[in-house]
């Protein structure tokens, strides 16, 4: 514990090259900085795997820590700093950049799906209509279909400006891989178009759908969240129940 090492883990904050700072002189500002020093002896501890590597899945406590770290003052000019031709400052860059929270607007595409999703599950209507988007859109989560119910439910958080957020986030952190396959999936699939509302009619197959689903009790439906049984009925629900059993809230992604 003698050695310090703060050089390579800083390093691993990186995602611009068009750098304002070197790494070294951003840290240095972080250590002036009383929260954003304890923001960044956090980050140390929670994201130790990922930084050296022997971890490859960003864990949540992890993605949080580097959100915190984020909102101090100096902690944004750690992950714009320049390594310059540091081999392991790049190397631990690449090790840690699937847990980075995308925030800033540019070229970082916008606020990241772990913020956005912070955001909606804290303002009460935008949490309420994401439960419901949990429940409504299991098979637009397997690449199915999107049905009457689930596209409401999408355009009802549409109006919702958290909400909006969800729609247009940058998918970042652990689900990152799975945000990006559902957005893909509500692109080919729900043809929202300008946000209109969908006709009150829905498909004959959508009807079916959702009697099944309203057919279940609230208590089965949260229990189908934690755990899917393994005897399954068919494709579409091995399918679905894969899906429900990995996420207990997948963002919100949009086109």
């Amino acid at each position: 514990m003698g050695r310090c090492h703060p050089l390579p883990i800083l390093f691993s904050l990186l995602v611009a090259l068009n750098a304002q700072f070197v790494c070294w002189q951003a840290l240095l500002r972080c250590h002036e900085e009383r929260d954003c020093e304890l923001a960044y002896d956090q980050y140390v501890t929670a994201c130790e795997g990922n930084i050296r590597g022997t971890r490859r899945q960003c864990p949540s406590h992890c993605i949080s820590a580097l959100i915190r770290l984020n909102q101090t003052v100096s902690g944004p000019d750690l992950e714009t700093c320049d390594c310059g031709q540091d081999v392991e400052c790049r190397r631990a860059k690449r090790a840690i950049e699937p847990c980075l929270p995308r925030k800033h607007p540019g070229d970082a595409g916008g606020i990241g799906c772990t913020e956005a999703r912070q955001r909606c599950e804290d303002d009460p209507s935008c949490h309420e209509t994401l439960t419901a988007y949990l429940s409504n859109c299991g098979q637009l989560f397997n690449g199915r279909k999107c049905s009457s119910k689930c596209k409401t439910t999408i355009q009802q958080m549409l109006f919702i400006p958290n909400g909006m957020l969800l729609n247009r986030c940058v998918c970042d952190g652990v689900e990152r891989p799975f945000c990006e396959v559902v957005k893909e999936n509500m692109l080919k699939l729900c043809s929202l178009g300008d946000h209109a509302i969908s006709s009150d009619q829905a498909d004959v197959d959508d009807l079916y759908e959702d009697e099944d689903y309203d057919l279940r009790t609230e208590r089965e439906m949260t229990d189908l969240q934690l755990s899917w049984p393994e005897e399954r009925r068919g494709e579409e629900r091995r399918g679905e129940g894969d899906v429900k059993s990995r996420l207990e809230a997948p963002d919100f992604p949009g086109g």
